[in-house]
């Protein structure tokens, strides 16, 4: 069960697709991403609504990290987000990366994978918590194999963790737990390529520091 030093994640609804971006968006792409998050409002539950918001949010979102980047300071990735990129994660293995919101909740994690606020950040002496649909930004990790290297890239600098566990767990029963240590740990919903969706078993990738 989740410690004194955190709190539940939370998952909210699934989308219907991967999605893997990371080039910087053009003016005229940026109008026609924020046209999509606008006018698609109307047909939330629509599968090519969900699929294009997911897939070039992380547009936008890259953008507002390279921002972060040079002043330091927190940008939104659209005007009326209520979040803003932490971190930039990449697997080199497989030659997946994805921008990570602040603000493990549904509304964040349709757009991209997202961090446990009561967790910590890479580098710090607490777990670090990220969660992703696994149809979506987090599909890949079914792929991902022990030992495997995993980076991630903050305001603070660059830091590498080594995947050392993969497991299925309930939810319902088993909570993340936030630990004293410098870890990383991943989360997504499961079984991969579920018919169904909602259900309580979740798939956890852990990984330590690799000190360089």
């Amino acid at each position: 069960m989740i410690n004194a030093h955190s709190k539940p994640m939370t998952f909210g609804a699934k989308v219907t697709h991967k999605a893997r971006s990371t080039a910087k968006a053009t003016p005229g792409l940026k109008i026609i991403i924020a046209a999509l998050l606008i006018v698609g409002s109307w047909q939330v539950g629509s599968s090519t609504y969900l699929l294009a918001k997911a897939r070039f949010a992380q547009y936008l979102i890259a953008d507002a990290w390279q921002a972060t980047l040079k002043d330091g300071q927190q940008h939104k990735p659209w005007d009326w987000a209520d979040t803003h990129p932490v971190a930039k994660l990449s697997f080199p293995a497989l030659a997946e990366t994805s921008y990570v919101l602040e603000g493990a909740n549904g509304r964040n994690m349709a757009f991209g994978p997202a961090r446990s606020i009561s967790a910590g950040m890479p580098g710090e002496h607490l777990s670090t918590v990220i969660s992703a649909h696994n149809d979506s930004h987090f599909s890949f990790l079914e792929r991902v194999q022990l030992n495997d290297l995993v980076e991630i890239e903050t305001t603070a600098g660059h830091f590498t963790y080594q995947v050392i566990n993969l497991q299925v767990v309930d939810s319902s029963r088993q909570q993340v737990t936030i630990k004293q240590q410098d870890e990383l740990i991943l989360t997504t919903c499961y079984p991969f390529n579920a018919l169904q969706t909602g259900g309580t078993m979740r798939y956890q990738l852990t990984t330590h520091r690799v000190k360089t």
